[in-house]
């Protein structure tokens, strides 16, 4: 140990360039789902898709997939929404028979999937590019106001049943509905059935490894913002190759990330870690990322905060961002989430079950293991989630 000396910064670059070159040469098994857009996935278990392009009312483009079944038969239709920095992918990246979006597919359900602005697969918009800072001025309550609107009333119109529809969210996919459902009661009107994996009302009392940048995390966006650095976590081919090739070789260490984001779970499918991340993060705004800081830091869910008592009262008529009321929520609503979620901590899950009007909430399902992604990709998902799911779902569609 007395001969032990830091590294330079010559040596770390040095060991890395090692390291990317070693894992370039190696021969490591690579799914193929690796390299595979949602669309390709989706053919590639042997099921017609469709891509649609919905303009929300502000100017922005989303693309939407939708998975066609191998059979004729029409249960009802089912529109998944994908949570922070993801993507449709998230639905079908799992093993075939472990996947929510194939699992509806295969029990008869007409299933789309959609993609908020900013990620992978929505990047485009009537008159801004990507290289516009206005374009990436938004955060979820653009994705609540405009862009769930958007989806939803474009598959209400183009799938085979028209008027109704049943949602499923993840995360900040839970939170668009919460917001929109309880405010927006003409469309809240057209879903039957409000399924939320690993709901988030508010984050008081989120851990992990988001909530240690929490505090400097405004100091880092300024720093940015004077870059000329408006989007977060994009998925470009280098991270996402890095990931192909890294994760193989030593899959602790990818699994160690999502742990220390989302929580230990005891229950993860670590053989797919590399079809995980190589599809994931799938970007979002900074000030989308921004916006979950100030709610942590306020310990309240509110509207974004224009940092002045004066712009507030511009935007507003108030010196305060309002805070989000879920008390207005009418629609029949179920809740899966885990005992180990760093994100969706237990009691802020139970804060939100006591904002529910009595009679709303149908059922929820809390399992010890699971942690922020489980009800997505855990080992036994099938069981202790999606089949649970399709129950609920064909008391609605019967």
């Amino acid at each position: 140990m007395g001969n032990w000396r830091p590294m330079t910064t010559c040596t770390w670059l040095t060991t890395l360039v090692t390291m990317v070159i070693f894992i370039m040469l190696c021969d490591c098994h690579v799914d193929p789902e690796c390299h595979m857009t949602t669309p390709q996935i989706i053919e590639y278990y042997g099921h017609k898709v469709e891509t649609h392009n919905v303009t929300t009312e502000d100017g922005y483009i989303l693309t939407i997939h939708r998975i066609i079944q191998k059979t004729a038969a029409q249960k009802g239709v089912v529109f998944l929404q994908h949570g922070l920095l993801d993507s449709s992918a998230t639905w079908v990246m799992n093993t075939y028979n472990n996947s929510l979006g194939f699992v509806l597919a295969q029990a008869g359900y007409d299933v789309w999937l959609g993609n908020v602005r900013g990620n992978y697969y929505s990047q485009k918009h009537t008159t801004l590019t990507t290289k516009d800072p206005e374009y990436w001025n938004f955060s979820f309550e653009e994705h609540a106001k405009y862009d769930l609107p958007a989806m939803l009333e474009y598959v209400l119109k183009n799938s085979w049943h028209h008027g109704l529809l049943s949602y499923v969210g993840h995360s900040q996919g839970t939170l668009m509905a919460l917001i929109e459902f309880s405010r927006n009661k003409e469309l809240a009107g057209k879903i039957n059935l409000f399924t939320a994996l690993a709901p988030v009302g508010r984050i008081n009392k989120a851990v992990g490894a988001f909530i240690l940048l929490s505090d400097i995390l405004p100091e880092i966006l300024a720093i940015t913002d004077k870059l000329g650095i408006y989007d977060f976590a994009p998925l470009t081919p280098v991270v996402s190759e890095f990931g192909i090739l890294l994760c193989p070789l030593i899959p602790s260490i990818c699994s160690e990330v999502f742990f220390v984001i989302a929580g230990p779970d005891e229950y993860l499918n670590s053989t797919r870690v590399p079809v995980y991340g190589s599809h994931a993060p799938a970007g979002t705004s900074m000030k989308n990322i921004l916006h979950w800081d100030q709610i942590y830091q306020a310990k309240q869910p509110q509207m974004w905060d224009y940092g002045s008592a004066a712009e507030n009262l511009a935007h507003y008529n108030k010196t305060k961002p309002p805070v989000y009321q879920y008390t207005g929520l009418q629609v029949p609503t179920i809740f899966f989430s885990g005992g180990n979620d760093y994100l969706g901590d237990p009691e802020d899950v139970l804060w939100l079950i006591g904002q529910l009007q009595a009679g709303v909430l149908k059922h929820s399902y809390t399992y010890d293991g699971y942690a922020h992604l489980s009800c997505l990709w855990a080992l036994n998902a099938r069981e202790w989630v999606f089949d649970k799911i399709i129950q609920h779902l064909n008391g609605v569609w019967q």
